[in-house]
């Protein structure tokens, strides 16, 4: 057991953050264009691309928690967590790699159950990355605020890592009209990278200070258990089901918004795109201040509020738009940077709840279920988004001049009622979250007089 102080050195804080960079490509390349490589590069219908996608989300719910059992109770000289930042960073780089490389000449289902197979492999790949990088933020220190710090630190490289895929990847696969040949680029371009950094995260973090209890046995009742039995965490994992149904949405939905009812140019594409990422980035370190002066409910309560009034005015945008639409993204990424800070820096609280009731952490279960919630939400609402634009008329592989009427008013719903209704359920869902610091601090008591 390494020392665990309640200040973390900002060397740790950064090698651990790096690691943040893989994470953040994947959900920015998955989310945000492999609906729209399917349909309108591999020329796949909506409604079979979305099922595609959504499938592997019903693999996570089992491996997601496994992963997080196994590293609660591995045993190395490297630590629990970190040989999986080694193998988890290999693996999902070639995965990603492999994952757009599917073949433009075979037929629709065939393109099909290619990606089907590769995105089974590279959600195994991110779950064996993800979920025991992000159990080390519960592991590495236990003081309120310092997480938060150490949160934002994270969602500093998340913002960089999204950024980079946003601006760049319109900027590779626009710039010729083979679409497919393009988002090969994209993803050799990206999973080197993903390796790089994952490894790069790896070697970083060596000296990282980590709390470390015996585990016992594993048992399937006892992990569900622990995370039934855990009420602050369920209360949070249920809105932060409703926050990525509705990041799912808008950000499925935004390349299509962009091209097919705003008609930006095709140049400027990966400008706009990036827009709210760098707001974003800009801004976590101010929501980390003001984070430390006012509860973290307080703060997701603020950015659940604006996250609802943020996609109003793209209900009314008009084509061509383009100085309102900066304008309106730059307020998206205002409400983005806080509504990834502040539920992603009050989960690790919830691990002292658990290991108050049971006497042992499982970081490693709290954050994989942590880990399948995001997926699934944010698979599951570019699913509903793929239904929509389904229901809608959207035509395959079609440009804006053949898409009709009702389609363009699909993608423009699918960006702003549908997000909207899902942030209003998540503000009303985290009423039942009732962890302040007070209580925090009261069951840190309470575990250090057992101790004793």
């Amino acid at each position: 057991m390494k020392q665990h102080p309640h200040k973390l050195p900002v060397r740790i804080k950064l090698g651990w953050a790096i690691g943040e960079l893989p994470v953040a490509v994947y959900i920015g390349l998955t989310i945000g264009f492999l609906l729209f490589y399917a349909t309108q590069a591999l020329g796949i219908s909506p409604w079979l691309a979305g099922l595609v996608l959504l499938a592997p989300r019903l693999w996570d719910a089992f491996t997601d928690p496994l992963m997080g059992a196994i590293s609660d109770r591995t045993k190395s000289a490297m630590g629990r967590r970190r040989p999986y930042l080694l193998l988890g960073s290999i693996l999902l780089g070639l995965s990603m790699i492999g994952l757009f490389s599917a073949p433009g000449d075979a037929s629709e289902m065939q393109k099909a159950m290619y990606l089907l197979v590769m995105y089974f492999i590279a959600s195994t790949a991110i779950t064996i990355f993800d979920v025991p990088y992000s159990s080390m933020a519960a592991e590495m220190t236990d003081d309120y605020e310092e997480r938060t710090s150490l949160m934002g630190y994270k969602m500093v490289a998340a913002r960089v890592g999204i950024l980079m895929v946003l601006f760049s990847a319109p900027l590779v696969f626009g710039r010729g009209d083979n679409l497919i040949a393009g988002f090969r680029l994209v993803g050799i371009g990206f999973g080197v990278f993903i390796v790089v950094t994952g490894l790069a995260s790896f070697f970083l973090t060596k000296n990282a200070p980590r709390l470390e209890k015996p585990v016992g046995k594993f048992s399937v009742r006892d992990e569900l258990t622990a995370v039934r039995e855990n009420k602050p965490f369920r209360a949070l994992w249920t809105v932060f089901l409703f926050q990525n149904l509705a990041i799912g949405a808008s950000a499925t939905t935004l390349l299509y918004m962009l091209t097919l009812v705003i008609n930006v140019e095709k140049a400027s594409i990966g400008g706009f795109m990036a827009v709210a990422a760098v707001t974003a980035t800009v801004l976590t370190p101010i929501w980390v201040t003001l984070g430390k002066k006012m509860a973290k409910r307080k703060g997701y309560y603020i950015a659940l509020v604006l996250s609802i009034l943020a996609p109003v005015p793209f209900l009314f945008i008009a084509p061509g738009a383009t100085t309102a639409l900066f304008f309106m993204l730059m307020f998206v990424g205002t409400a983005d940077a806080a509504n990834q800070l502040f539920p992603n820096a009050m989960v690790p609280d919830t691990v002292e709840v658990d290991e108050l009731r049971t006497g042992e952490r499982r970081e490693g279960a709290i954050f994989g279920a942590w880990a399948f919630c995001r997926k699934l939400g944010m698979t599951a609402g570019a699913f509903l988004v793929s239904l929509m634009l389904s229901s809608f008329g959207l035509i395959k592989g079609a440009g804006l001049e053949m898409q009709p009427e009702s389609a363009l008013l699909g993608v423009r719903l699918s960006y702003t009622l549908l997000p909207i209704v899902l942030w209003i359920i998540a503000l009303l869902l985290l009423q039942r979250f009732k962890l302040t610091e007070e209580k925090f601090e009261a069951i840190k008591n309470e575990i250090e007089a057992r101790q004793n």
